[in-house]
Order: structure tokens, then C-alpha cells, then sequence
């Protein structure tokens, strides 16, 4: 019996697909975070906004 959740979920494909979607979502979601986040940083850096 496999009781690694993460290979049972890549048997059946409708969850393997949720589970890639979710996980796209999920990287979309902080790259779009990590890119306000250095836009902030470098607008504080040079001065333009004042924190």
C-alpha cells in the first residue's frame, strides 16, 4: 500500500491535474509578490517613496 500522499494523487489523473493547477496558481501568486516586493525596495532604496 503507497502511503505517499504525493504519488497516490499522481495516479489518478483529474487530481493530478488540480494539483498542478494549484501549483501554478500558487508560483504566478509569488512571482507576482516577489516583483511589488522589489519594485517597493527599489523605489524606497532610491528615495522616490519615503517609508
Amino acid at each position: 500500500m503507497e502511503r505517499n500522499p504525493l504519488e497516490m494523487a499522481m495516479q489518478d489523473p483529474e487530481k493530478r491535474t488540480k494539483l498542478y493547477i494549484w501549483i501554478n496558481i500558487a508560483m504566478i501568486g509569488v512571482t507576482f509578490i516577489m516583483v511589488f516586493g522589489v519594485i517597493l525596495f527599489i523605489l524606497i532604496a532610491f528615495g522616490i517613496i519615503h517609508a
